[in-house]
C-alpha cells in the first residue's frame, strides 16, 4: 500500500512494486506535493460556495482524491480509466465511488446531482473533456477546478488577435468564465514532464441552449483558415453552408468588415455575427 501520497520516493517504490509504468501518451505524470493538491481543492469561484457532490477526472494515484474525500466525503465519484490505477485507488478508499470509464462515456446529464468537478487532465483530451463538460454535462456542474499543460490554459485564456486566440477560446468563453488561478512546477510531479502546469478554475454561464452548437460551428468557421479572412471562411465553411451572396448580407448586417480574418473578433462581436447567421441557416 502507498502510505504517502506525496513522498515521491515512496511513489516511485510503489509503481515499482506494482509493475505500474506511467503512459506517457496519457499524459500520467502524478502529483507528488501535498501543498499543490491542497491548493488545488481549495480553488472555489468568486460568487460560489462548493456544491455537496464532487466529480474527479482520473483519480491517479489518488494525491488530490485524498484532499477532497476531506472536504466531500462520501459524496464524491472518482472516474478512472487505467485499469492499475482504478484497482489502486479501490483498494486505498474503501467506501468511495469510483468507476472504471473514459470520462467521456460517463453521462452526467440525468444526473440528480449538481457537482463540483475536478481533474488533472492530460493534454490529449483536454479539448474533448471541455466539450464533453459544455455540451453533454451542461447544467449539470456548479464550476471545474483542473491541472492542465500551460499552453492549453493560455488557449483557454487568449486575447483577440493572438497567437493562442482560437475556436476553442471562443466557445469555452462563450459557456464559461475561465481564469489561471495559478502555475505549477514540473518538479512536483512524477515522472517530470517537460512543461509546466497551469490550474485554472472554469464556471459555467447560463447560455441560449440553441444557440450552442451553431455557436461552436461559427466559431470553428472562422477559424478553419487562418490566414483567409473572414468572409472566404464563410463561403468555403464545412462546418456552415453560406453562398456568398449570403456571406455578403450576414457581413453587412454584423457591421464586420469582409476583409478581415476571424482572429480580429472578440466573443461579443462573434455572438453577434452568431445571431445572424442563425436566421439564414
Amino acid at each position: 500500500m502507498l502510505d504517502n501520497l506525496y513522498s515521491k520516493k515512496e511513489v516511485i517504490e510503489y509503481l515499482k512494486d506494482c509493475s505500474i509504468f506511467p503512459n506517457k501518451s496519457r499524459g500520467q505524470n502524478f502529483l507528488c506535493d501535498r501543498n499543490i493538491a491542497y491548493n488545488i481543492s481549495s480553488v472555489i469561484p468568486k460568487n460560489l460556495s462548493r456544491s455537496k457532490f464532487a466529480l474527479e477526472i482520473g483519480g491517479g494515484l489518488g494525491a488530490l482524491s485524498n484532499m477532497l474525500i476531506d472536504i466531500y466525503k462520501e459524496n464524491i465519484l472518482i472516474v478512472e480509466y487505467d485499469n492499475a490505477l482504478y484497482n489502486h485507488l479501490i483498494s486505498k478508499f474503501k467506501g468511495i465511488n469510483i468507476i472504471h470509464k473514459d470520462i467521456l462515456t460517463v453521462d452526467i446529464s440525468n444526473s440528480e446531482n449538481k457537482y463540483d468537478i475536478y481533474g488533472n487532465i492530460p493534454y490529449n483530451i483536454a479539448s474533448p473533456i471541455i466539450e464533453w463538460l459544455f455540451e453533454k454535462s451542461y447544467s449539470k456542474w456548479n464550476y471545474g477546478v483542473f491541472m492542465v499543460q500551460s499552453d492549453f490554459a493560455d488557449r483557454l485564456i487568449a486575447k483577440e488577435d493572438t497567437e493562442n486566440y482560437s475556436a476553442l477560446t471562443l466557445f469555452a468563453n462563450f459557456m464559461s468564465d475561465v481564469k489561471l488561478e495559478f502555475n505549477v512546477s514540473k518538479d512536483v510531479f512524477y515522472p517530470i514532464p517537460k512543461v509546466t502546469s497551469s490550474v485554472i478554475s472554469i464556471t459555467p454561464k447560463e447560455v441560449d441552449i440553441n444557440m450552442v452548437n451553431i455557436f461552436k460551428l461559427t466559431a470553428k468557421t472562422l477559424f478553419h483558415n487562418r490566414r483567409k479572412t473572414i468572409k472566404n471562411n464563410l463561403v468555403n465553411s464545412p462546418y456552415i453552408k453560406i453562398d456568398k451572396n449570403k456571406a455578403d448580407e450576414i457581413l453587412e448586417k454584423s457591421g464586420i468588415d469582409a476583409g478581415l480574418r476571424g482572429e480580429t473578433l472578440n466573443i461579443d462581436k462573434v455572438y453577434e455575427l452568431t445571431k445572424i447567421i442563425m436566421e439564414y441557416i
